[in-house]
């Protein structure tokens, strides 16, 4: 299956399960958290950068075993290279997930695991390297300006009073897209994430007024 191939199957999947179930709970929430990033393919001597991700997030809960999200999130990404050098790669990322959760608890205190998967795109908003100069720009566009992939991962959710919820979330996410300008360079970007989040209901939407209920 090619990349696009699979993109349209993931979008395809997460717009079938909308349509599949009536009883949806909606809610939304800030987010933060570190990347843990490299870049991949033809790189050598290279290591991991620790950068900043944050955000929000918006769920769609379509029952209490599944649901699907979207998140907006300022991503820190990049590569530290063993001659010194380093490449700042900075994001403004898009990842839609379906998640899977575990465990039907809703009472204060409750845990509950969860597993989720789904797409990616980013666009880059700035690329440096050590010496803050850009790469970005004009004759010096090293890097292209849209990043595509995908996301796995799992986390926990504790549950609060008045249905909110504390989220910690750690995935991987893998660039399909070389995101390197030079024809001859192949560079795709690798993170994992770790996020501390916290959601507030919005309420349920019902099909049939098309109106959110508290």
């Amino acid at each position: 299956m090619s990349k696009k191939q699979f993109l349209v199957a993931a979008a395809l999947l997460i717009s079938f399960s909308l349509h599949a179930q009536r009883a949806r709970n909606l809610s939304f929430g800030p987010l933060i958290g570190v990347n843990v990033s490299n870049l991949y393919g033809d790189v050598t001597n290279n290591s991991s950068k620790v950068g900043l991700v944050a955000g929000g997030f918006f769920n769609y809960s379509i029952k209490q075993t599944f649901g699907v999200s979207g998140q907006l999130l300022y991503s820190q990404l990049g590569a530290n290279f063993n001659n010194g050098d380093k490449v700042k790669l900075n994001y403004l990322q898009i990842p839609l997930f379906a998640t899977f959760y575990f465990g039907r608890g809703l009472q204060p205190g409750a845990i509950r695991p969860k597993l989720f998967v789904g797409p990616y795109v980013g666009f880059l908003l700035d690329a440096k390297d050590k010496n803050g100069n850009t790469i970005k720009d004009g004759a010096n566009a090293f890097y292209n300006p849209l990043d595509v992939g995908l996301n796995l991962g799992g986390g926990l959710n504790y549950a609060l009073r008045n249905q909110s919820w504390i989220n910690l979330d750690v995935r991987y996410g893998v660039g399909l897209l070389d995101v390197a300008n030079p024809a001859n360079v192949n560079r795709r970007n690798g993170a994992f994430t770790a996020l501390l989040g916290i959601s507030f209901p919005l309420g349920n939407y019902d099909d049939r007024t098309r109106r959110i209920k508290p």
